[in-house]
């Protein structure tokens, strides 16, 4: 059952929060010239979000310039509720129905802020001295892709081929990395799970002197070789906890990761299937949600300014 729950927000509080959002510094043209206080609307024609003219460089320039809303017709209530339900990992059926909006353009839309959560993953390796790392398999065929080869038919539900997944089997690998103090997740969907794939994103998302816990798969094979620590456990072995240096604490084991793979695939379960090309963008949304825990102004403008580079933390 649908809310109309944009009835219910006023518009010019919307704006201000989205000023302060994209503008911290206050309004300002595609040049950074500042709107002086006393000026006036260029045009008036949309209630709240005016246009201003700017007097040193003769550019109009609205609250959207130079963002990926720029030309939008939507209103302040709008984006604020379709920013929200994006970030909230909302379908875009619900977000579409809800707001009364068209569900091909607000997807397309969707997609271009996504890809920018993708593209400003945090690039830092985890700090943590003690890590885990491991894999999901995740069925991401060609969702809304027509087919019209005969031989190769869209699949109509999900993939139960068995054994280890790959893009191009349509059971991508999800590769992820967490850090036991922080709590801090490194993920990266990957075409496969040979070492040489996922070795470096390990050396990448940990430092060299960190203890690093995996299970028996071949792909860690050689990470004691980088000078990280390493132990496994074995899961064909019914193993899933040992206790290597007799305190009591059973500390071989990646249960963490292990717990934040029922995470992602709850995340993602909303979706009912997701495009295999855009399947890193969706996981790049759930990094951000487990990482900041907590929306802020820094992460909705990575989101929204193409051009930002002040990440969030």
């Amino acid at each position: 059952m649908l809310f109309p729950i944009t009835d219910l927000l006023d518009e010019q509080e919307c704006y201000n929060y989205l000023l302060h959002v994209l503008h911290p510094n206050g309004l300002c043209c595609q040049l950074g010239h500042p709107l002086p206080q006393d000026q006036a609307p260029h045009d008036r024609s949309r209630s709240t979000i005016l246009k201003y003219k700017c007097r040193i460089c003769s550019r109009v320039f609205n609250l959207f310039t130079r963002t990926v809303w720029s030309g939008t017709r939507y209103s302040c209530v709008q984006v604020v509720l379709i920013m929200r339900g994006f970030v909230q990992g909302h379908s875009t059926n619900q977000v579409a129905g809800e707001l009364d909006l068209d569900y091909s353009n607000l997807l397309r839309r969707r997609h271009q802020i996504q890809q920018l959560g993708l593209e400003r993953q945090p690039k830092k390796p985890l700090l943590d001295q003690e890590t885990e790392a491991d894999e999901m398999f995740q069925n991401a065929g060609e969702k809304g892709t027509p087919h019209q080869d005969k031989t190769d038919p869209p699949r109509r539900r999900a993939s139960k081929r068995k054994g280890k997944g790959t893009m191009d089997n349509d059971r991508p690998p999800v590769m992820g990395i967490v850090g036991r103090t922080t709590g801090q997740v490194r993920l990266h969907v990957c075409d496969n799970t040979r070492q040489v794939t996922i070795e470096p994103k390990v050396e990448t998302g940990t430092i060299a002197t960190t203890n690093m816990y995996t299970d028996e798969s071949s792909a860690y094979a050689h990470i004691a070789k980088t000078g990280r620590g390493h132990a496994t456990v074995c899961h064909s072995a019914k193993e899933w906890a040992r206790d290597d240096d007799g305190d009591g604490i059973r500390e071989v084991h990646c249960n963490t990761m292990e717990g934040i793979w029922t995470g992602l695939r709850n995340f993602l379960r909303t979706f009912r299937g997701v495009h295999k090309k855009y399947l890193p963008q969706y996981v790049a949304m759930f990094e951000w949600s487990h990482n900041l825990k907590r929306v802020n102004s820094e992460f909705l403008r990575t989101l929204i300014i193409p051009h930002f580079t002040c990440f969030p933390t």
